[in-house]
């Protein structure tokens, strides 16, 4: 590290920081802490959103998949983005969760289904979302120590620590302390400065990548791989097991039907000032993902380049790792301490610490909120004050830093990063997410049945979990990987919620009170101008617009609806086109991925950069303008009384009944109309 990349990391993170620490100030009630005063507008959504999905060890999740599949995945995924830009532009889960004013999925369960459920829900989901999380220390100190090529070992007096323990010591201190100072409204803020920085260091690292090894370096390493492992021909991998064909399936799959039950996101969600800026900040999100799957797929295939290229000066660092797994996970970081050049290293540098400070903070303020607020408080049953309930938050969130440490310091990893990720999610996620949907959807949907889905789903998850190990321990191999399981166990989980609500529902749930529709509405939910019933051209729609879209709201949809079709109309012609006519040269699909995995992604995230940054920085102000003046109230704690609605000021006074048929996007016409009436 060059004294420059050193100027640049400890500038920007000491000004993180003291960002931090500004925000202290507006942490004065539960409702702060856990969803940070429902003031953060669309784009701030987005950049904080993005950015805490951008940690190391997310990063290293995404390497080794791309070393393994080259461009290959961005062809199948473009069969499931439709899928999901539709999901996202209905605001999927997202906008009914909003309506519901639930802070934790938790809390949603308790008021759809039962506190009991909530208790079991409570405990699973923190099981799931810790042991999931365990890894990240781990993958996170490893990185930082082979990047920077420190020591192994460091003596500290008599004893030889591990290098790696110090790493986790220091930056688990650091998030915690990020935490401590203002929870969400915190979590919010940084990652939202961290997202517009990084969104920078994503264009600037593409350009770095091509001025060292160029495009034609690339292409020559990528046209080198044997047959059946190809990176650029999604019709010739027939000998890679877990990262082909069925894995952008499974995992789109996956990745809508557990919306809001992967819950470190969910604070984001809650934050939103109203349902429509949670929608439209998920729909930002999906552009803003295309900068960061360009800058990691260039970043990826560049390391690799200079990796296996003559005279690699990094040989002896590598050789020095024996354990397959690191050895996969620190490949690409070795080889980037080497090629990047002064200035870029030190910015990369800078976006990994504050990524994996983003990432890190989410998860340990999402699962120590969750048990607190779905495991202590169910079953606690007397309220606390909220100076008693934001310390009890704090001494959680403190509890789960510590458990992380020692998880990652003892437990050794025998599998892909994402493939952990997807079955430890799928102890909760499994049946969580058909609980989610069907208790937001279907007015049918019943207690038994959620019970049932919650049971089934985990089970089956467990036992992906603790299968390979015992077949391992007989010499046989488990036929399943963790995405795979994770699949099996969310399709059980549906047909059995199903199944037991047809048998079970008596009386239909009221969805006006769950949805604060009708005589249930809150004033401070309402979007301005929503109030006309005109109805929409049907492109319109289709495209999930409705009377609270402006015209900018209708460019930004449009935009992602026709981006999404044309991708999906380019790879459906060329499947057809490959499978029953001519099968396209390995050169014809270089000069394809070229164009539309580099050239086209790397405009949009250069408009994005400076539209997302713009937009970030002016919801930064209007988010701490809110919350300097905006009143608190203190029974938004996260629990729930079956006997009370919300405080009545806060309530549209309306007597007329909504019409949950005309509700596309989760408001009702009635809803809409009434809304502001006080």
């Amino acid at each position: 590290m060059h004294w420059i990349d050193w100027g640049l990391t400890v500038g920007s993170v000491l000004m993180v920081y003291a960002c931090a620490l500004y925000t202290k100030r507006y942490n004065k009630s539960v409702a702060d802490f856990m969803a940070g005063g429902r003031a953060a507008g669309r784009y701030l959504i987005c950049n904080a959103k993005g950015e805490a999905s951008s940690g190391v060890a997310n990063t290293i999740s995404k390497f080794q998949l791309l070393v393994v599949s080259g461009f290959v995945m961005s062809w199948w995924d473009s069969f499931g983005l439709p899928a999901l830009m539709i999901a996202s532009l209905f605001g999927f889960v997202i906008y009914r969760y909003r309506q519901t004013r639930a802070m934790t999925v938790g809390q949603f369960f308790e008021m759809r289904y039962s506190r009991n459920f909530r208790k079991l829900t409570g405990v699973l989901g923190f099981i799931a979302g810790i042991l999931n999380y365990g890894i990240f220390p781990a993958v996170a100190s490893n990185f930082f120590v082979h990047f920077l090529g420190l020591p192994m070992h460091t003596p500290i007096g008599p004893w030889q620590v591990p290098t790696t323990s110090i790493v986790m010591v220091i930056y688990l201190s650091s998030c915690l302390w990020m935490m401590l100072m203002g929870g969400t409204i915190t979590l919010i803020v940084t990652n939202c400065i961290d997202g517009i920085l990084s969104h920078l260091v994503y264009v600037l690292m593409i350009f770095a990548i091509f001025y060292v090894v160029g495009w034609s370096g690339i292409r020559h390493m990528m046209l080198s791989q044997p047959r059946g492992y190809s990176m650029v021909d999604p019709f010739d991998q027939s000998h890679i097991k877990d990262f082909n064909f069925f894995y952008p399936i499974i995992y789109w799959s996956m990745y809508i039907y557990q919306t809001m039950s992967v819950q470190k996101d969910n604070s984001y969600s809650a934050a939103a000032r109203n349902p429509h800026e949670a929608l439209m900040g998920g729909v930002l999100g999906n552009w803003r993902m295309l900068a960061r799957n360009v800058m990691l797929v260039v970043v990826a295939l560049g390391a690799l380049t200079y990796l296996k290229g003559p005279n690699f000066p990094g040989a002896a660092a590598l050789g020095a790792i024996h354990d397959s797994q690191t050895y996969d996970q620190m490949k690409i970081p070795i080889s980037l301490s080497y090629m990047l050049p002064v200035g870029i290293k030190g910015l990369f540098l800078t976006i990994m610490i504050l990524g994996m400070t983003d990432g890190d903070s989410a998860h340990i303020l999402t699962w120590g909120g969750i048990f607190i607020q779905d495991v202590v408080l169910p079953i606690r049953g007397k309220p606390l004050t909220p100076k008693q309930h934001v310390r009890v938050l704090r001494w959680s969130v403190t509890g789960v830093a510590v458990f992380a440490l020692f998880f990652s310091s003892f437990f050794t990893q025998t599998q892909y990063i994402s493939m952990w990720w997807a079955v430890t999610e799928a102890i909760f996620v499994s049946g969580a997410g058909a609980a989610i949907i069907g208790g937001l959807y279907w007015s049918k949907g019943t207690t038994p049945a959620a019970w049932s889905a919650i049971v089934v789903g985990s089970t089956l998850a467990v036992t992906g979990i603790l299968a390979p190990i015992v077949l391992l321990h007989y010499g046989r191999h488990f036929p399943f990987n963790g995405m795979q399981m994770k699949f099996i166990a969310a399709a059980a989980a549906v047909l059995v919620y199903v199944v037991v609500s047809l048998l079970t529902c008596r009386d239909a749930h009221d969805m006006d009170k769950l949805l604060r529709r009708g005589r249930y509405a809150i004033a401070d939910d309402k979007i301005a101008g929503s109030e006309s019933r005109r109805r929409q051209p049907v492109l319109a729609r289709l495209m999930g617009i409705n009377q609270n879209f402006t015209l900018a709201d209708k460019l930004v949809t449009g935009g992602l609806f026709f981006w999404c079709m044309l991708s999906m109309a380019i790879v459906l012609v060329g499947t057809v086109w490959n499978l029953a006519f001519r099968h396209w040269s390995q050169e014809t699909w270089v000069t394809y991925w070229f164009a539309m995995g580099v050239v086209v992604p790397l405009i949009i995230a250069v408009v994005t950069m400076v539209w997302f940054g713009v937009g970030g920085v002016i919801d930064l102000r209007k988010l701490f303008k809110r919350l300097a003046t905006m009143s608190r109230d203190s029974t938004d704690d996260g629990t729930v009384n079956q006997h009370t609605t919300p405080a009545p000021a806060r309530l549209a006074a309306v007597s007329a009944p909504s019409n949950q048929n005309n509700d596309p996007g989760g408001t009702s016409e009635t809803d809409k109309t009434n809304a502001g009436v006080t």
